[in-house]
């Protein structure tokens, strides 16, 4: 799931780039606005979709699903010798 997110994601950037292009053809008013507003939502759309395409590839599906979050308070909490 994580691989095809990233793809969309990658997808719809490209789109809002076409979108900035197209808009390059219009000198002003309503339409060249509408390829600007298009434009932005496009590509924060797939930079959210990439960027939660890369997060949630780096916990495993069992770690997501019970709830374990990595603390740094446990993390070797009992060969601590520095007490």
């Amino acid at each position: 799931m994580t691989g095809s997110r990233r793809v969309a994601g990658v997808n719809v950037i490209l789109i809002g780039l076409v979108c900035f292009v197209a808009g390059l053809a219009f000198d002003g008013g309503f339409i060249k606005g509408l390829f600007i507003g298009a434009t932005v939502a496009l590509m924060v759309m797939g930079a959210y979709m990439v960027g939660a395409s890369t997060w949630r590839g780096r916990h495993s599906e069992q770690d997501l699903h019970e709830g374990e979050h990595w603390l740094p308070s446990r993390d070797n909490a009992s060969d601590r010798t520095d007490r």
